[in-house]
């Protein structure tokens, strides 16, 4: 297969409705690893560089990381805006309840919620395990419209 037959058949079936994977090795693989959506690159050399994902070992045995990989930062993500938004969401209450009673909080005291509080609740974020099940999330529906 040419190099620009790999690149349309990728481009054909995202036009289908497919999430596309592709793996390479070569240097002719560089259009195809670029139009994929997960492009990995199965060697150091040139066509590392048209990818976004290199394996150091040349088999495919990556893609399965990648995907979970991919899957753990997603979710990530998401818990990161959960965080963000509880967090603002719980200081604006607060601010407002304290406005009613004609007080506010003052710098020294937002300066404690933010270091001291919060920053702890961020680095425990990062201490949790992974989830050995499946989750609803991953579906289709829910990631590419």
């Amino acid at each position: 297969m040419y190099p620009d037959q790999k690149q349309q058949l990728v481009q054909t079936l995202q036009s289908l409705g497919y999430c596309v994977a592709m793996c390479g090795d070569g240097a002719n693989d560089c259009g195809a690893l670029k139009a994929a959506h997960t492009g990995i690159s199965l060697s150091e050399a040139e066509s590392s560089v048209a990818s976004p994902f290199t394996s150091r070992e040349p088999n495919i045995e990556c893609v399965v990381r990648v995907i979970r990989e991919g899957r753990a930062a997603l979710v990530t993500s998401f818990g990161i805006f959960k965080y963000m938004a509880a967090y603002s969401l719980t200081q604006f209450i607060s601010v407002m309840i304290l406005y009613n009673i004609d007080c506010n909080l003052t710098d020294i005291e937002f300066l404690y919620v933010d270091l001291f509080i919060i920053t702890s609740f961020a680095f425990l974020i990062g201490k949790t395990d992974s989830f050995d099940g499946k989750s609803s999330l991953f579906t289709r529906e829910h990631i590419i419209p």
